[in-house]
């Protein structure tokens, strides 16, 4: 279980890890999920069944290890991949190849071949361009096309394997935001009912809202994460934060279509601002990509991690490293001891109120309420801040404003508490319904001294709406002394 002191979880910031193969092996899973907050499944890769097996897995052991976890799906979006390999190829630098068609006759003389399932592609496609493949690791140069083949010129070699991401440098193709294999997946994770969605390349808020209307229509009522990872969705994220549950900094992409050397920069941009929209945050890709392979981190790549923290992110998340590394579990561990001591050193501040909220807080209620019980938690040296939330909405907007105080979101709705082991700070309590405050408030003092160790003169912060059970209602702070 997550590293705790004085029964409050030292470690703050979220650990999300992508399932995959590597952790379905033995009881890998298990101990994966004693540290784990949330589990990321990959619509890029696996199968429907597999998924289904994978996703039954998690919710009996987060269930058997008494964890609230949400499990979000990660659909691929408009990218362009290479297709299925019997193995990797080996690209070696100066070979010539062919990406070909499905059906197609490859050329005797090619040194490599590789199938294109993307019909745009060959269209796209012109005699002097460079494409990046598995993002940025290999770049070719295209040689010569028809309908169907195209020869390239491999300019910086590398193995590519199944299914390894495509980004033709200059090629403009207006693309849906959604593809078929999407709408697939969508209906998937509805009828399965996955927590969220995180939706790939979005650029504009209308992406995010076709999605939404998708759901909707299917019968879900999963948020969205939308992933920041191409230049329009930068000149864009205002709107997109405005209509998204919350983002994700996907710097692999990122790093392919804007350079690597801004990444950095923009990450930085990209917290920043969804911590001012109140909206939750996930820093993703290569957090500990050495794991892959080795059974340790590089120092760098615990700076990397910490730095992220230190930002101001909510979640850090691991792709292949705990998906098909050699060491998955202890990927996972590691990221959690990284996050652990980085939050141990995250400068405490008070709770400030961004300038871009100001004049909402004379509109909103809610904002106003949740701003003054982080504050007070502060000033009294408060043990906990408890956010009684309906659809997670306050418990999001108290994780934002609070400063050292750690939050607990108390719900009636298991789905809710699983979508709040996202959110930095926060650990989820389920409740019973209650009719009225008085029940409310006993019920949780029983919780809180059962499960968090508190004692006499222990002071706790709660903010709740009136009437009960109303999303968005809140409108109530109160302070209990134990």
């Amino acid at each position: 279980m997550p590293v705790q002191a004085m029964g409050v979880d030292v470690r703050k910031t979220k650990l999300v890890m992508t399932l995959g193969p590597a952790l379905m092996q033995g009881d890998r899973l298990r101990e994966s999920l004693r540290e784990a907050d949330a589990v990321r499944l990959n619509a890029s890769h696996g199968d429907p069944e597999s998924r289904v097996e994978a996703l039954q897995k998690v919710r009996a052991l987060a269930l058997e290890l008494g964890r609230s976890i949400p499990v979000f799906l990660d659909l691929q979006g408009p990218k362009w991949r290479v297709g299925l390999l019997e193995a990797p190829i080996d690209l070696v630098e100066g070979s010539e190849g062919y990406f070909f068609a499905a059906g197609v006759t490859v050329p005797a003389d090619a040194a490599w071949a590789a199938p294109l399932p993307h019909p745009e592609l060959f269209e796209g496609a012109e005699a002097g361009q460079h494409w990046l493949l598995d993002d940025g690791a290999i770049t070719v140069e295209i040689l010569a096309k028809r309908a169907d083949l195209l020869k390239a010129r491999v300019v910086i070699g590398g193995p590519l394997k199944a299914r390894k991401g495509i980004h033709p440098i200059g090629m403009d193709i207006n693309m849906d935001p959604l593809t078929e294999k999407d709408h697939v997946d969508i209906r998937w994770g509805v009828e399965h009912e996955v927590d969220l969605f995180a939706q790939s390349f979005v650029r504009r808020a209308s992406d995010v809202q076709q999605l939404q209307a998708i759901i909707q229509h299917l019968g879900g009522t999963q948020p969205i994460i939308a992933k920041i990872e191409h230049p329009a969705a930068l000149a864009n994220l205002g709107e997109i934060l405005e209509v998204s549950w919350g983002v994700m900094v996907a710097r692999g992409d990122l790093g392919v279509e804007l350079g690597v050397e801004r990444v950095p920069g923009l990450q930085k941009q990209i917290i920043k601002t969804a911590r001012r929209a109140l909206k939750p945050v996930i820093t993703a890709t290569q957090m500990l990509e050495s794991m892959i392979e080795h059974s340790q981190p590089t120092r760098a790549e615990a700076s990397d991690v910490a730095n992220a923290i230190w930002d101001g992110t909510d979640a850090v998340m691991l792709s292949a490293e705990s998906a098909t590394g050699a060491h998955p579990v202890e990927a996972v561990q590691w990221l959690a001891r990284i996050a652990a001591e980085a939050d141990a050193n995250v400068k405490q501040r008070t709770p400030t109120l961004p300038d871009e909220l100001a004049e909402k807080v004379l509109a909103r209620t809610d904002i106003s309420v949740a701003f003054a019980a982080c504050r007070t938690a502060d000033e009294i040296n408060a043990r906990w801040i408890v956010a009684f939330t309906e659809g997670g909405g306050t418990a999001r907007m108290v994780s934002r404003l609070a400063g050292r105080t750690p939050v607990l979101g108390a719900t009636v709705d298991e789905v809710t508490a699983r979508r709040m082991g996202l959110l930095r700070g926060v650990t989820s309590l389920l409740i019973p319904r209650v009719s009225n405050t008085d029940e409310m408030v006993t019920v949780v003092r029983e919780l809180l001294v059962a499960k968090h160790q508190l004692g006499s003169m222990d002071r706790v912060v709660m903010t709740m709406g009136l009437p009960l059970w109303k999303t968005g209602s809140t409108n109530t702070m109160k302070v209990m002394t134990f």
